[in-house]
């Protein structure tokens, strides 16, 4: 039987954004193309910095990534992203002067063939979307920009997709909307490894989690598991005492 190979992997990975100044520490993480796999952790924990190293946009001191195999540990966003990785950063991911459209073309820039059929094919992932190709993107809704910066994301047929709290200062409805498109996006082939401090609502819908603390991996485990512990519900879902039960936390691995 073959052995199932991660999309992602990273290995001991140090960084951050002034040299000898270590944000992260010996961070490993494995991501597979049939999971959505979700960082959570306190503010200042080092999870989009985590991120930004593994897309490319941020340098690291040391460690390894590799994608679909191949070693990329030098290899800048762009590459990445010409490579299968689409990102969606937390803040500026859209050009709110330009149309859906423009975005839309904006974010497949790199296609050589087919952008008017990549562009219907990712607005129908969206209906909110959809039926206003020439709206200005400033007068979408904080959940309508998100779902555009993903479109956009998606415009390079991306096997793996990068979210950096991607329901940041959105309401409960919005989430869940926002949640449930991701879900829908992840069973059509693609991997999900995303940022969330909205850890419960997220948790839901991932197949495993990740919980960073000062810049390391403190925990990991299954969404459910996540879910159901009390240590992690008292820590960072907000369970009160004696609220969650039952499952073991997988311990991750401390500089």
């Amino acid at each position: 039987m073959t052995e199932r190979q991660p999309l992602l992997q990273v290995k001991e990975f140090f960084g951050g954004y002034v040299d000898g100044i270590d944000i992260i520490h010996d961070v490993a993480l494995d991501l597979y193309r049939d999971e959505i796999l979700t960082i959570i952790g306190p503010n200042g924990a080092g999870k989009s910095t985590l991120l930004k190293a593994i897309v490319g946009a941020l340098p690291y001191e040391r460690g390894t990534r590799s994608f679909q195999g191949e070693d990329v540990s030098g290899w800048s966003t762009p590459r990445m992203i010409a490579a299968g990785v689409g990102y969606v950063p937390q803040v500026d991911n859209i050009f709110t002067s330009m149309s859906i459209t423009e975005n839309l073309e904006m974010g497949g820039y790199m296609r050589k063939e087919g952008l008017r059929e990549r562009i219907a094919e990712v607005l129908a992932m969206f209906p909110d979307l959809e039926g206003r190709p020439r709206e200005r993107a400033s007068r979408l809704s904080g959940g309508q920009r998100q779902m555009l910066a993903m479109a956009r994301a998606l415009m390079l047929d991306p096997i793996m997709l990068c979210l950096d709290e991607p329901t940041a200062a959105l309401s409960p409805a919005a989430r869940g909307e926002l949640l449930g498109r991701i879900y829908r996006i992840h069973m059509s082939g693609v991997g999900i490894l995303m940022v969330e401090q909205n850890a419960t609502e997220a948790l839901v819908w991932s197949d495993r989690g990740v919980v960073m603390v000062d810049g390391e991996k403190a925990l990991e485990g299954t969404g459910t598991d996540m879910l159901t512990s009390p240590e992690v519900g008292r820590a960072f879902l907000g369970q009160a005492e004696g609220e969650g039960e039952g499952f073991t936390i997988e311990e991750g691995s401390h500089s």
